[in-house]
């Protein structure tokens, strides 16, 4: 039964469930302000894409659109999105800055950027909450629980490891599956390992492996 490394966990936390979400929700919320400026301050263009130099996963854009004059404008584009030459974009035009055109972001690209924000800080709550369950765990085995051997009935590997059925018996004789994680090793099922294991006074039963075979 090895202590929990709490640390690691609070670190990982405020990286990405606290920092990194704080930057995305910020430069959501920086796109958002520049597209309702071009939207209520600008004039809406439909151009053309001219040329497109992709460097890497970066795409420069230059797009031609018809000024008010009826002059063709050539600009430099932030599109948004991967864009091919040829190409037809609804974007907007400063006044005072013709030379650049905007594509504001569609809905769908949003979407997916707010549900990647909350998928990263759902998995930094998640890697504390786990640590603090651990932690828990670990403080109450160690001043409570008891050393024995538990028989595994049945397991099933999981992406983090192994999800272990052991038949236990509380303190009143009385038989119980309880599940158990691992994290490496090969189990047998009907062989027997060692465990730690505690029961409180409702009859709630906490365990931890501490056999090498599948720790």
């Amino acid at each position: 039964m090895k202590k929990p490394n709490i640390t690691s966990a609070i670190v990982l936390f405020i990286l990405f469930g606290l920092l990194i979400p704080a930057v995305m929700l910020w430069a959501i919320d920086h796109g958002l302000d520049l597209s309702r400026e071009y939207q209520e301050d600008g004039r809406k263009v439909t151009c053309t894409v001219t040329e497109v130099v992709t460097i890497g996963k970066t795409q420069s854009v230059t797009v031609k659109y018809k000024a008010e004059d009826g002059e063709w404008v050539e600009a430099y584009c932030t599109a948004n999105g991967r864009v091919s030459a040829g190409q037809t974009l609804e974007g907007y035009v400063l006044p005072d800055e013709p030379y650049k055109v905007y594509c504001p972001p569609d809905i769908a690209l949003k979407i997916l950027i707010y549900v990647i924000t909350g998928g990263i800080a759902l998995g930094g709550w998640a890697a504390l909450l786990s640590a603090l369950k651990e932690q828990r765990q670990y403080s109450i085995l160690f001043k409570n629980g008891m050393p024995c051997q538990a028989q595994l009935t049945s397991w099933h590997r999981q992406q983090w490891g192994i999800e272990a059925q052991f038949r236990v018996f509380r303190k009143n004789g009385e038989e119980k599956i309880i599940n158990i994680s691992a994290k490496g090793g090969t189990p047998v099922v009907g062989e027997y390992y060692d465990i730690m294991l505690a029961e409180d006074s409702r009859g709630k039963l906490t365990a931890a492996l501490r056999d090498e075979r599948l720790r």
